[in-house]
């Protein structure tokens, strides 16, 4: 009996020693799949599909939860590139739940809440930021307290608050920036450029993205590199350098290609067709539209779909063929529709819809779609969308003859503008409230370090003296000789701790009856000069950097100054002026010769360029506007 029982342990030992060995070989190949998978989600997007069903292979076997939780890594890297952000959310979450507090951990929190966010599941996102922000508290980690940061501003990103996004973004890339770390810094520059971008600050997104090329090249991080490219090619495109942009374009789509990366690929697809639309080459722009479309279905993401449906359209409707931009717009908005679409996509459609309508002279059709879109609109508080669409069902009932409708119409449009305007109102105040607390907080530490300078001298001035009388007590006991040296040295020390406190005096008088300058509206002032006066405007070359050089300060300052002052960028302001200056000389003036001259007389590089900007500006073309002006001056006279 002893000898079975001997046996027996002695067969269960093998056994378990057995499985143990097995056990660590399996953990050993999962943590290689493992890193070969997050590798190439970080830089490419060709095999992940691969990685996915070998690590998937070790699924049913008896794991550590760190092999498990390294499965869901996987598995959450791969929808997240479908894109299916919400079973991506529940990978990483799963993931997370089976470790205990550790970096690892907090690795798979800040990834799930950065896909809750793009799935648009916030309350899902608030309770994952919740935990992951106790969690970077306990691990004091520079790297995971800049992840933390950058997942709150791609949630920002989502909303369309791209403020809140640079805050939190720039907090992230100057904590890895202090702390020498270069990973990830490439990713939190490129989101910032393309905040800055959405902004229009212009100036700001390139020095991010070319920031982010540079840290791109330096990791090898191909995907961010062609991202990178195609912001800057959109940039290039919006500024009207369609040469730039198109060599931009073909560099990302070759970077894409090579990494087979379908979302991105359909997206520099779309960007070619735009470019040569701009450009009125429209066989090319066809070619590449349809195309995008094509790798939208083959993605099967619904919201991809839709816009390119919607974006062929346009590009038929740019090119005056009717019937093919009413076809895909109709598409796109069932499309939408049936696949719970964005209602500001839905609305979209049926604004398009309207204008298609409106061309073909089918006004029943016109008017359904048009107020179906004002309906849509109110109920999801739009008020751009409802002053935009009252505003257009107004121009149609104009144009019907029905002046009772058009009244009603246009009644509803201005109170949407009045109340767009006061939204608008209000946001410009709680800006400045925000702007004036931000001073009152920068005035009282300023105060506060003056307090402490002052309590610091006093400590000094003290500390001195103190030294002083003590000096002179152990003087009283020493022999008449050393009192003699001693004395002297005090008296030197005397004369030394007399001058230091006038100059401290003296830094204190000086300190108080400094007042710094308003060097704001110094700038202010002469920036209205270089435009009233000056007339800068009127050169066709004149830029920021030059406005900038004028001033005496730098672009960033100067851009801030344009932006805060006159609530617009650059460029903007300088065609703001240039329309001022030929609507005045329109209206003192009957020659029609003058109109060959006149956008070339007030800065504008081009005819075509002077015509586009006065036409967008005052609602109609110069030759408009002089007539118009002609008759109101027959009337007042």
């Amino acid at each position: 009996m002893k000898g079975f029982l001997r046996n027996f342990i002695i067969t269960i030992s093998i056994i378990f020693a057995i499985s143990c060995s097995n056990n660590k070989m399996y953990d050993s190949q999962i943590e290689q799949l493992f890193i070969q998978a997050r590798e190439n989600h970080r830089v490419s997007r060709d095999s992940l599909d691969y990685y996915l069903s070998r690590i998937l292979e070790f699924d049913t076997l008896q794991l550590s939860n760190l092999s498990l939780a390294r499965i869901h890594h996987v598995k959450g890297l791969y929808y997240e590139t479908l894109p299916r952000y919400d079973s991506a959310t529940y990978a990483f979450s799963y993931g997370a739940s089976l470790l205990s507090d550790n970096y690892y951990k907090c690795v798979l929190l800040l990834r799930a809440g950065t896909v809750a966010a793009r799935a648009n599941q916030f309350e899902s996102y608030n309770n994952i930021m919740n935990k992951a922000e106790k969690l970077v508290n306990k691990l004091d980690d520079p790297v995971q307290e800049a992840s933390f940061y950058a997942t709150k501003g791609e949630y920002y990103m989502v909303i369309d608050n791209y403020e809140s996004a640079i805050v939190h973004l720039t907090k992230a890339d100057s904590i890895l920036e202090a702390n020498d770390i270069i990973r990830s810094r490439d990713y939190y520059c490129y989101r910032l450029g393309f905040s800055y971008r959405r902004l229009s600050k212009y100036p700001e997104a390139f020095k991010y993205f070319e920031k982010s090329i540079d840290l791109s090249t330096q990791l090898n991080n191909v995907a961010l590199l062609a991202g990178n490219y195609l912001d800057l090619s959109r940039m290039y495109r919006n500024s009207q350098r369609f040469d730039e942009a198109l060599e931009l374009q073909e560099k990302h789509l070759d970077l894409v290609y090579e990494i087979k990366d379908m979302m991105q690929i359909q997206r520099g697809l779309e960007n070619m067709g735009i470019i040569y639309t701009e450009t009125e080459q429209w066989d090319k722009a066809e070619s590449y539209f349809l195309n995008s479309l094509e790798a939208a279905y083959e993605i099967n993401d619904n919201h991809s779909i839709g816009d390119a449906l919607s974006n062929v359209g346009s590009f038929y409707y740019r090119k005056g063929d009717i019937d093919n931009a009413y076809n895909y717009y109709k598409q796109s908005y069932n499309y939408r529709l049936d696949n719970n679409g964005n209602p500001i996509s839905i609305l979209s459609s049926l604004f398009h819809l309207g204008d298609v309508d409106v061309v073909k002279k089918d006004y029943a059709s016109a008017e359904a779609n048009l107020k179906k879109a004002v309906f849509l609109a109110d109920s999801v508080h739009q008020t751009k969308w409802v002053v935009s669409t009252t505003q257009r069902l107004a121009d149609l009932y104009k144009l019907k003859g029905n002046y009772y409708k058009y009244a009603e119409v246009l009644e509803e449009y201005i109170d949407a503008k009045d109340k767009l305007n006061s939204e608008l109102q209000n946001t410009n105040f709680n800006k400045l409230m925000v702007q004036y607390e931000t001073k009152q907080k920068e005035m009282t530490i300023a105060l506060q370090l003056e307090q402490l300078k002052t309590s610091r001298h006093r400590q000094i001035i003290i500390g001195i003296s103190f030294l002083f009388l003590l000096t002179f007590t152990i003087a009283l006991f020493i022999n008449k000789k050393v009192r003699m040296r001693t004395f002297r040295a005090i008296y030197r020390q005397q004369l030394l701790v007399n001058d230091q406190r006038k100059v401290i005096n003296s830094l204190l008088k000086k300190t108080k009856e400094l007042k710094l300058p308003d060097v704001e509206n110094v700038l202010l002032s002469n920036l209205k000069d270089l435009l009233e006066v000056k007339e800068i405007y009127r050169n066709p070359e004149v830029s920021l950097e030059m406005v900038a050089k004028e001033l005496g300060t730098n672009i960033t300052y100067a851009s801030q100054l344009v932006n805060n002052e006159f609530n617009c960028n650059f460029k903007t302001l300088i065609n703001r002026y240039r329309i001022a200056y030929c609507k005045e000389c329109i209206k003192n003036s009957n020659a029609k010769d003058t109109m060959k001259s006149l956008g070339l007389q007030a800065g504008f590089k081009s005819q075509s360029a002077f015509y586009a900007c006065f036409k967008d500006s005052v609602g109609m073309t110069p030759l408009q506007f002089a007539k118009v002006s002609k008759i109101e001056s027959s009337v007042a006279v």
